[in-house]
């Protein structure tokens, strides 16, 4: 039995999707190295806060990544590139304004030491989600490759 004929896709289509994976990748990344530099700011005195947030981004892959990986087995290409895209946006958009009420109010660490503590964990549990979205529309795009 002969293969089916490989589908012809416009060279266009190919360019956009190229294109449209490296800047997703590039903004995860550039994501992830300025909440970094935002954890320093807001506590310069320690690295703590930047190593927890690494620390749950790659647990939350080593952890969760297996389930990711059964979920796109199951869901359509649609269904997929529809939450890839909600999830990790509005992670980074939830993420974005604790790390702005973190910059803004720098004297909350020391005045309500509590709601510091919450911004912090809301941050690297926004940050563990969007790794894992990252992850699902890296798998999504690149193992149709």
């Amino acid at each position: 039995m002969a293969p089916p004929p490989q589908q012809q896709y416009p060279s266009s289509l190919i360019t956009y999707l190229y294109l449209g994976h490296f800047l997703a990748r590039w903004a995860t990344r550039m994501w992830e190295f300025s909440v970094g530099l935002y954890m320093i700011n807001i506590w310069p005195d320690s690295l703590l806060y930047a190593a927890i947030y690494g620390a749950v981004e790659s647990a939350s892959t080593a952890v969760f990544g297996p389930v990711i990986g059964r979920l796109l087995d199951r869901l359509s290409y649609v269904k997929v590139l529809q939450l890839w895209l909600v999830t990790q946006n509005l992670s980074f958009v939830i993420a974005g304004i604790a790390v702005i009420t973190l910059l803004v109010y720098s004297s909350l660490k020391y005045t309500n030491f509590l709601a510091f503590i919450q911004l912090v964990v809301l941050i690297n549990v926004c940050g563990g989600i969007s790794v894992l979205s990252t992850l699902a529309g890296t798998i999504l795009i690149e193992r149709d490759w």
